[in-house]
């Protein structure tokens, strides 16, 4: 998991795509984060999974490269994003667009105020867009 503090702002939410070939589980969550489901705080973890999936499933998901492509004008996604996105609808994956709300509640607060990337062999999600 790589984390970036960042800009801040008055916002309170945080865009994220999520690719993968099926939906998030909490056994590839806690594999992609290093966090043993028998340590301290395996119950933040097991929160933070909770709302990633949730914010996954109420997302937008995108079946067309035009679709895609409307976002490539946006902020919300670097050109390197965007590209990975496009690749992976030509390989069939899910491809989905969500965002987190810092009013939710402390798991999903953690997830929004930090900018974050998971990098899984199982799956991907980018979260760079965050302003607080």
């Amino acid at each position: 998991m790589k984390v970036k503090i960042d800009f801040v702002s008055n916002s309170s939410s945080t865009s994220f795509v999520y690719i993968a070939q099926d939906m998030l589980t909490r056994d590839d969550f806690f594999a992609a984060v290093g966090v043993d489901a028998n340590s301290s705080v395996a119950f933040l973890f097991d929160e933070m999974f909770e709302q990633l999936k949730s914010s996954i499933q109420r997302g937008n998901r995108l079946t067309y490269a035009q679709e895609v492509d409307a976002l490539d004008s946006g902020r919300e996604f670097t050109p390197e994003v965007i590209a990975r996105m496009r690749e992976a609808l030509v390989q069939g994956k899910i491809v989905t667009t969500g965002s987190l709300s810092s009013e939710e509640g402390l798991a999903e607060m953690v997830l929004c105020t930090e900018i974050f990337e998971i990098d899984s062999e199982r799956f991907f999600v980018n979260a760079y867009d965050n302003y607080w």
